[in-house]
Formats: C-alpha cells, sequence, structure tokens
C-alpha cells in the first residue's frame, strides 16, 4: 500500500551515467498514477536564470576556474530554492532533484579542490544550510560508467572516458555520505525495476 506523504524534498545523486535520470521518470510515472503531487527538477538548473548559467558551467569549451564554477553554482542554486523548491514545497508537493548541493560537495569541494569544507560553509551562509530530507545516491563501478558513457551521443565536460575520475568522484561521493543518515545508497548495478522498488519503499518510510 502506498504510504508516501507529501511535502518534502528528496534528490538524486550520484557519478555520471549511474542511472539517476531513468529511476526519475520511473517515480514520475508511479506518483502520477496514485495522484501524487510532485514536481521535478535539475541542479545546474531549474529556472530560466540557473538554465542560463548551467550552459555556462557545463560548457566543454568554456574555461572557468572551480572558484568560479562553485559561485556560479551557488547563485543557480539560490535561485531555484527560492523560485521552484521552496513555492512548491509550499503547494504541498513532493520535489524532487535531479542532482543538488552533494554534487556541488563533490565535483567542485573535492574534485575542484576547492575544499569541502569551504564549500558546506559557503552553502550554510549563502543557503542557509538547507538540503533534501533524502537524497538517494546511485553508486556504480567505474568501469561500468565508463561502459555506459560510451553509448551516449551527447556529452559534457564531466563525461569523461577517465577511469581515475570516476573512481575520484565515487570515493568523494562515499565520503560525505559515510554516517549520514540522509543518504540512502543505491546498487546503480541492479535492474531499473529493482531499483525502482527499492526507491518506492524508502519514501514510504519517510515520516
Amino acid at each position: 500500500m502506498n504510504k508516501i506523504k507529501k511535502n518534502f524534498f528528496i534528490s538524486f545523486e550520484g557519478p555520471e551515467a549511474s542511472g539517476k535520470s531513468s529511476q526519475i521518470k520511473l517515480l514520475a510515472i508511479f506518483l502520477k498514477k496514485n495522484k501524487i503531487p510532485f514536481l521535478i527538477t535539475r541542479e545546474p538548473g531549474g529556472t530560466i536564470i540557473s538554465e542560463k548559467l548551467r550552459k555556462i558551467i557545463l560548457d566543454k569549451n568554456e574555461i572557468i576556474s572551480p572558484t568560479e564554477e562553485l559561485l556560479l553554482l551557488m547563485a543557480s542554486r539560490l535561485n531555484h530554492i527560492n523560485k521552484v523548491i521552496k513555492p512548491a514545497l509550499e503547494e504541498g508537493k513532493l520535489v524532487i532533484s535531479d542532482r543538488f548541493v552533494d554534487s556541488t560537495f563533490v565535483y567542485q569541494g573535492i574534485i575542484g579542490k576547492y575544499g569541502l569544507e569551504k564549500t558546506k560553509i559557503l552553502h550554510k551562509n549563502i543557503l542557509n544550510n538547507f538540503l533534501p530530507k533524502k537524497t538517494f545516491l546511485f553508486l556504480l563501478k567505474s568501469e561500468n560508467i565508463i561502459q555506459r558513457l560510451k553509448k551516449r551521443k551527447f556529452f559534457n565536460k564531466y563525461d569523461k572516458l577517465d577511469i581515475n575520475f570516476h573512481n575520484r568522484i565515487l570515493n568523494g561521493y562515499k565520503r560525505i555520505s559515510k554516517k549520514n543518515n540522509r543518504f540512502h545508497i543505491v546498487n546503480a548495478s541492479q535492474s531499473k525495476n529493482l531499483i525502482h522498488s527499492e526507491i518506492i519503499s524508502v519514501l514510504n518510510k519517510i515520516k
């Protein structure tokens, strides 16, 4: 029996090609079928301003420093929270974001070498430490990530066929999720249906 409550915020996180987007689509079908009001959004993006910033941030030909990239992300996220996420929550919707601040902690804070703690301080000071109630973290072996990326037709600057890069991303996610109950770890190598059932089960238990 479906017991999913309304009016809370969840995010889907993980390395490239881990299957997040596919699971969000399956979740949307389920929610629509069960008449649960919801909103799906993404980061970077989610608003007109944030989508423009997304193009700059993910552009393979745009050379910006890790600090510049981080500040663009913070500006984009602040606009996203104020214009989309908070209003949807006030309307009683379940808000689902494809990536949120944890991607920034990993990609810019750890991999970009801005510093994880410095990034967390910025998030706290600029965004008042606004976080999802639950984060589904998809983890997949680097070898499998590269196999999936090879099938893609379009690439952004993070879709690298570099196993060391993806290992660093995975280690970053493992670091920030360790001993943190907000995260639910998903074995992304499982079948789509198994993962979908697991997600519904977790959502049903959220109070």
